[in-house]
């Protein structure tokens, strides 16, 4: 009797592969189940995210004042991406109260802006030079457009 218990006990017990297949997925389904939107601004955040850590890493962040990895600046940067998801989460649960769904994805859009804003920033840092990502970051701040000039209405 001990020796079938032990038989079944092991048959149940999962195994490492079984879990890592389980929480992929899990995590392959949450994921295809977000908005395009949401699965958009996931990756510019994790983009910027990286960016930032590999400016760091380079001795280039502005977050430090030694222009090193800082934990503390790690930490700071994703609280501001959680707080960002918890205003697109009051946004999109307004929306769906006043029955204007197109809140929620203005809150994403703007977050994303702010991101790729961020992105385009971290790149420069890291050394890329790219003229169109100067002229985004340009209009982006409410600098000058094509001409040089400034716009009208700054």
């Amino acid at each position: 009797m001990e020796e079938r218990i032990a038989q079944v006990a092991r048959s149940v017990k999962p195994s490492v592969i079984s879990w890592c297949s389980a929480a992929v997925g899990a995590a392959l389904s949450w994921w295809t189940g977000l908005p395009l939107l949401a699965q958009a601004l996931l990756i510019a955040q994790g983009a910027d995210i990286v960016s930032g850590l590999m400016c760091a890493l380079a001795g280039r962040s502005e977050k430090t004042q030694s222009g090193r990895v800082s934990s503390g600046a790690l930490m700071m940067g994703v609280a501001k991406k959680g707080l960002e998801w918890l205003a697109v989460l009051v946004c999109v649960q307004v929306g769906a109260a006043l029955q204007m769904e197109g809140i929620g994805g203005a809150a994403m859009t703007y977050m994303m802006a702010t991101e790729l804003v961020s992105l385009i920033e971290n790149l420069r840092l890291f050394g890329l030079e790219v003229p169109a990502l100067d002229r985004i970051l340009d209009v982006a701040r409410g600098g000058p457009d094509r001409s040089g000039e400034r716009r009208q209405g700054d």
